[in-house]
């Protein structure tokens, strides 16, 4: 904030919002245009504040919301309880309710809480991808004194460097994952429908105590969809099998893929994957303080690169990881602000205690395709790996060298 010259900065989406707060807020998730914000001004009083509706109330005295300065918008009446005693959370919320500044909307409440801080004509930087262009246009006319400026790449710029507490949770997530996978693939066999080992994956991950994300499993030419919706696909000996999986374990993720041939893979499917599994080991062993990202990116591309094979590019081969499955540094040559990404390059390189992905991979349309993905922490001296899975392309091997992980 100092760096950007800011009096304030304002989560709006649902993953910066817990990140600054650590309120999870269901509705937030599953009603897109709900709107929800966190202030941080740790230059005064008070350091934060939480704009949130009264349907939640609940939720943030059950949950691990640090905010004590709380606005509450939309009203949701409750039935009185007539003397009857309250549960712990029903006692608190009542109290909640009681203390905390009662608002019409949602801007209002944001409004409120900057004009209290005596910052209407501070600089305030908002979080703008979770407003709408309507809403921001609105908050700017409510406060037409104050320098309100792009707030999210400043989200992405925090959140790229971990704190200990995020890679402990990382740590766990991306174990749960392999675990569940492992187990999972265990059904894996010809005559086997893809959608028992996704469900016996998803069943893995919530026995955990993960909540299952993703699952992109395919064999044979469904390989070759880079993201492959749920099958009832029989196994066929002889398959190639894909993964690309994760999960949240406290709102953390995992996220790391394999090819595995269930048979005897050909020379082709052997050279390609080789070079996939090659090309990511040689990437991890350039990541340290320091490291650019493009040159992890060469080396990720360089083994398949010399194969030859027809069209094959990337715009990328790895991400940071966190309460987002995409966080910033995005591993590649290009500058990440102005892709689809929309996230902040990193051109000083990578920092220790960010988290990243290194993948690479290639589908042949209608045919086959692989993936192969790791994660890791940056240290001070290099990297810690978070994913174990071996990266032989055979199953038995697979299975055998993965049984520990």
């Amino acid at each position: 904030m100092q760096k950007h010259g800011l009096d304030a900065l304002v989560a709006s989406s649902p993953d910066n919002v817990m990140y600054a707060s650590d309120y999870e807020c269901v509705t937030h998730w599953i009603n897109k245009g709900f709107q929800v914000y966190s202030v941080f001004t740790p230059g005064h009083t008070p350091t934060a504040s939480l704009i949130a509706p009264s349907l939640e109330l609940e939720a943030i005295v059950d949950g691990k919301v640090w905010i004590d300065d709380i606005y509450i918008f939309a009203g949701f009446p409750r039935g009185p309880n007539n003397g009857e005693p309250m549960d712990r959370v029903g006692s608190r919320g009542k109290a909640l309710l009681e203390s905390a500044h009662i608002v019409g909307r949602a801007v209002d409440g944001l409004v409120a809480a900057i004009e209290a801080r005596g910052l209407a004509k501070g600089r305030v930087a908002i979080d703008e991808s979770g407003i709408s262009p309507l809403l921001w246009s609105a908050i700017k006319q409510r406060l037409p004194d104050c320098d309100i400026v792009y707030g999210n790449a400043i989200w992405w710029e925090v959140r790229m460097v971990k704190t200990t507490d995020e890679l402990a949770r990382l740590r766990v997530a991306s174990c749960i994952t392999e675990r569940a996978v492992n187990a999972a693939l265990k059904l894996a066999r010809p005559g086997a429908k893809e959608s028992d080992v996704v469900n016996e994956y998803n069943r893995q991950i919530a026995a955990m105590g993960g909540r299952p994300t993703f699952m992109l499993f395919g064999t044979g030419p469904r390989t070759s969809y880079p993201h492959m919706l749920v099958s009832d696909r029989v196994m066929e000996s002889g398959d190639l099998m894909r993964y690309d999986i994760g999960c949240t374990y406290d709102f953390y993720h995992s996220d790391n893929a394999r090819v595995i041939s269930l048979g005897n893979p050909t020379d082709r499917q052997r050279r390609i994957y080789d070079a996939f599994a090659r090309g990511i080991e040689d990437a991890i062993a350039l990541v340290k303080p320091g490291a650019d990202v493009k040159d992890i990116y060469r080396a990720a591309m360089a083994p398949a690169r010399k194969l030859g094979l027809e069209n094959f590019d990337r715009f990328h081969c790895g991400h940071g990881i966190g309460i987002s499955v995409y966080d910033p540094p995005i591993v590649t040559l290009a500058d990440p602000s102005a892709s689809a990404f929309l996230m902040p390059a990193t051109d000083s390189g990578l920092e220790p205690d960010m988290a990243i992905n290194i993948e690479a991979g290639y589908y042949i349309q209608g045919v086959e395709g692989y993936l192969c993905e790791d994660t890791l922490v940056v240290t001070t001296t290099g990297c810690e790996r978070l994913t174990h899975n071996s990266k032989a392309l055979d199953y038995d091997v697979f299975m055998a060298e993965s049984a520990n992980t």
